[in-house]
């Protein structure tokens, strides 16, 4: 299977996008590329178009003095003709609303790398939340080493592109959420620590309705057990909640 990439638009760093294709392209495999654009404002389309077109004369630039690092990502990139195929409209504010239809597009979830590295924090958090409980496993995020950011890095007349940090020492890491060893079970513990709340939350309010009827029918025996249940059900409930904090708070 081919791997492919979703690349979220939404910073006007073409450098960021640059090293995020490069790699994905050289370490994982990747050889089809989607954008994900914001179509909740207006303009927001034109602007991510816009966006691309810069990636993609930034390989250019880049591939002619290193064309061995760059040149297959700028083949890679579509072109003109192909970019609307390419471009996936998510409602930046609710991505979660684009969740079923990438599941359709997108056979086998496995070879599908989301990347959320140009997105600010809200909408990257919300992607991970949203995309992994609905198993969309493989949300990831590009980030340069504390050592870019030195002065040392600067007198060594390096750059922050791919050539400059991909060197002996690798001075960047790809963050997939999904490896790291908490996160897919985090998100699965409260999945069904919700759903098993929700059950008892209405086996709760029918027990209760079941009480209230018994009284009014005088049936004083039977409203006691139903009482009892109650009792128990709101007991589960509470242990239930105090062992999921404990748990988070671990």
């Amino acid at each position: 299977m081919t791997k492919e990439l979703l690349l979220f638009i939404q910073s006007d760093n073409p450098g960021l996008y640059v090293n995020i294709i490069t790699h994905c392209i050289q370490v994982e495999g990747v050889r089809n590329i989607h954008f994900a654009v914001n179509s909740g404002a207006v303009g927001k389309l034109s602007e991510a178009r816009d966006k691309i077109k810069k990636i993609k004369n930034k390989f250019e630039e880049l591939s002619i003095n290193y064309p061995n690092i760059y040149k297959l990502g700028y083949e890679t990139m579509p072109s003109s003709s192909q970019l609307e195929e390419r471009i996936i409209r998510v409602l930046f504010t609710n991505p979660e609303f684009s969740t079923k239809d990438l599941n359709k597009k997108f056979h086998d979830m496995d070879e599908l790398i989301v990347d959320i590295s140009g997105c600010n924090k809200k909408v990257s958090s919300d992607v991970i939340s949203s995309y992994i409980l609905n198993g969309i496993r493989h949300i990831c995020c590009f980030e340069l080493d504390d050592r870019v950011y030195s002065q040392e890095w600067k007198t060594q007349g390096l750059s922050r592109d791919y050539h400059d940090i991909c060197r002996d020492i690798v001075c960047y890491e790809y963050i997939d959420f999904s490896k790291s060893g908490t996160t897919i079970k985090s998100f699965n513990t409260m999945r069904s620590q919700g759903r098993l709340i929700k059950l008892l939350l209405v086996i709760s309010i029918v027990l209760g309705v079941m009480v209230f009827v018994l009284i009014q029918q005088q049936q004083n025996v039977l409203a006691q057990y139903a009482a009892i249940a109650l009792a128990l059900v709101t007991g589960l409930g509470l242990i239930n909640d105090i062992f999921g904090v404990a748990d988070r708070l671990k």
